[in-house]
């Protein structure tokens, strides 16, 4: 249990020592764009959606823990349930602290409502308890995957994975816009059930359903990330 809690103490250190040095960069540079736009004299916003730039890091979060820190925690004598429970706690941390960020800034930052991905959905829906829970989730959605992503391609090797994400590729933008253009109504009945799961509904917003959407695929992503630590080979 000691080498636990010393492995749980070194990744929030680490994380929060990361978030710091990202959050100082991305001040910098979304306060020096503005600045710029002001003494330019230019209306209207000059760039929007920076929330994506967390989403990055939240994805380099993700990708990075399984080479490095759950590999270094191995190391140091603790299981592969705790190594893997140490990085779930810190990914849990950094969703957080991002989300209550997002909502900080919404509540004192008029500006920044062109900046949350959550507050695209119109006027109203960003700052609040649904909104933090969406984004919330979104995070952790995000922050899984990758690292189950990053940690099948250990599991089952670079040519394997890369062969998965062409095929995925041609599914995603050959095979499917191909049965959108002959199969009528194919788009129809795909646009049916996808916007709702989005929150678009025909009685107007609801982000319960992305909510409960994002999720479930942060559950299955860590779930199958478990999984797959338990028998992945540590080089």
């Amino acid at each position: 249990m000691r080498k636990f809690k010393a492995i749980v103490r070194y990744q929030m250190v680490d994380i929060l020592f990361s978030m710091s040095v990202f959050f100082i960069v991305f001040a910098a540079c979304f306060g020096l764009g503005w600045a710029i736009i002001a003494f330019a004299g230019e209306g209207g916003t000059p760039f929007k959606g920076m929330y994506l730039w967390m989403c990055v890091f939240l994805g380099l979060c993700g990708g990075i823990s399984y080479s490095i820190d759950f590999k270094f925690a191995l190391q140091c004598g603790v299981t592969r349930a705790q190594a893997y429970l140490s990085t779930a706690l810190s990914f849990g941390v950094v969703a957080l602290v991002f989300a209550l960020v997002d909502q900080l800034l919404l509540a004192v930052l008029p500006l920044w409502g062109e900046q949350s991905i959550v507050a695209l959905y119109g006027e109203g829906y960003g700052p609040g308890l649904l909104g933090f829970a969406w984004t919330l989730a979104f995070n952790l959605a995000i922050v899984f995957l990758s690292y189950a992503l990053v940690v099948l391609h250990g599991r089952v090797g670079k040519a394997p994975f890369l062969l998965g994400l062409l095929a995925f590729g041609l599914l995603a933008f050959v095979l499917v816009p191909t049965v959108f253009q002959v199969v009528p109504g194919a788009a129809d009945a795909a646009g049916a059930a996808l916007l709702p799961a989005l929150g678009f509904t025909a009685h107007g917003i609801d982000l319960a359903n992305p909510i409960a959407l994002f999720a479930v695929v942060a559950a299955l992503s860590a779930t199958a990330a478990y999984l797959l630590t338990r028998r992945a080979e540590v080089r």
